[in-house]
């Protein structure tokens, strides 16, 4: 089993939302069908950008990545936003 690590946009709000979860598609339509509380009612939402990962405990680890001051220049870095 894999799980993937995933940012998401909203070009509505202007905010980024990251995550991780076995299925892409599905969680990418939870997101933009109001199923997930912190992205309600502030979509739509775009898959910017995702990573595979082996554990779950490696994808949580990444998202956290993700979240930091670090990890958030990074990310624009490398989507060139």
């Amino acid at each position: 089993m894999s799980f993937h690590s995933y940012a998401i946009y909203s070009p509505d709000a202007g905010a980024f939302y990251y995550g991780y979860f076995e299925d892409l598609e599905k969680v990418l339509e939870m997101h933009n069908t109001n199923q997930i509380t912190p992205t309600k009612d502030r979509g739509p939402w775009v898959l910017m950008y995702s990573e595979r990962h082996d554990t779950r405990l490696k994808a949580i680890r990444q998202v956290s990545f993700y979240r930091s001051v670090k990890g958030q220049r990074f990310m624009r870095n490398k989507l060139n936003f």
